[in-house]
């Protein structure tokens, strides 16, 4: 949901990345669990 919101918006890759990366450094939940799973939505891959 987030990611095709972000996509909508114009959100490029990089600013996902970095918004990715502020959210591990404030240790935002479970930010560094689900990285890797929320930039694979926003680029559209499967894992």
């Amino acid at each position: 949901m987030h990611s095709d919101f972000a996509r909508t918006a114009g959100a490029s890759k990089e600013e996902v990345v970095e918004a990715l990366g502020v959210a591990v450094a404030l240790n935002a939940g479970a930010a560094l669990v689900y990285t890797a799973r929320a930039f694979e939505a926003f680029s559209g891959e499967s894992g």
